[in-house]
Formats: structure tokens, sequence, C-alpha cells
């Protein structure tokens, strides 16, 4: 465990969400500094990030090992996968392309190993939870397992702090 303070810089309502949710889940204490910009940063000690992928990886490695699959632990690809298809994603979301979102939707879908994404909570839950959010607020999750995954996401009490944070 760190000794250091976490500071999140967020902007309400961006993908720095996915940090603040992340923060709330470990539950060490953090400053949050809320941004009226879409300029998001994580300050911790002498690291300074601004990738929310790279920040979830630098947390869960310092701060929550339970919600990581390290170098040769079992998942791993799986973590990593799944880390940086949530911005993959998203991506699709916002270029509006139906066909790639659908295959995308297949892809997480198919994936899903029980309630979370490698089979228990973890990091990267808190990655595409986000992005499954903010994709549902203009297009129809039709698969009743992913509904339903976003649901769980949403259930969590960490996840509705951050979305008032």
């Amino acid at each position: 465990m760190q000794s250091t303070v976490v500071k999140l810089d967020h902007a309400r309502g961006s993908r720095s969400t996915r940090i603040l949710w992340l923060l709330n889940e470990i539950g060490d204490p953090f400053d949050l500094a809320i941004s009226d910009s879409s300029l998001y940063a994580l300050h911790d000690g002498g690291a300074r990030m601004h990738e929310t992928g790279a920040m979830t990886e630098w947390l869960c490695d310092t701060r929550a090992r339970h919600l990581w699959r390290g170098p040769g632990q079992d998942g791993r690809v799986g973590w990593l996968d799944w880390l940086h298809f949530a911005d993959t994603i998203l991506m699709r979301a916002k270029e509006g392309d139906a066909a790639m979102l659908k295959t995308s939707f297949g892809i997480l879908d198919d994936g899903l190993a029980g309630d979370w994404l490698l089979g228990e909570f973890s990091g990267v839950d808190c990655q595409m939870g986000y992005s499954l959010w903010a994709i549902s607020q203009g297009h129809d999750l039709q698969s009743p397992s992913l509904r339903a995954y976003l649901r769980r996401c949403m259930g969590r009490d960490a996840f509705r702090r951050a979305l008032e944070g």
C-alpha cells in the first residue's frame, strides 16, 4: 500500500469517471479536484498520468492487487485485453459505425465470464462498465447479458458515487 495520497483532477462526464469509480472501490483516501474542462489527470507521488487505462493499471498494481492480474498471473491476457477494449468499444460508438459496434457488443457478450469480465470484479470492470454506461446513454444495449452486466455495474455503491462526483 502506498503512503502518498492520490489526487484525481476529474472532469465530470469524462472517462475519468472510471478512475473515480476505481478509487471509490479501493477505499483509500484520495483528493478530488473537479474541473470544468475536459482535462483530467491522476497524481500519485511523482507519477502523473492522463490516460485512464494507464491509471487503472497503475492503481491496481500499486494499491489494489486484488483488482489486478499481474504479469505471470492467470487472467493477465484477458485483463489487458478488456482494459484496452473498453476504449475501443467506446470509440466505435462515438464513430457511429453500427456494424463495428454490433461486432464489439458481440465480443463483449461472448467474453462475459459470469457476473464480471474475469469471473470476479476487477479494475477492468471499472473501465468497461463506464464505457457501456456511456454508450447506453445513446444506444440500446440489445443483449440481455450486456444489460444485466451494466445493471450490476450500476448497482455498485462506488459506481453510483463516481457518477455523483
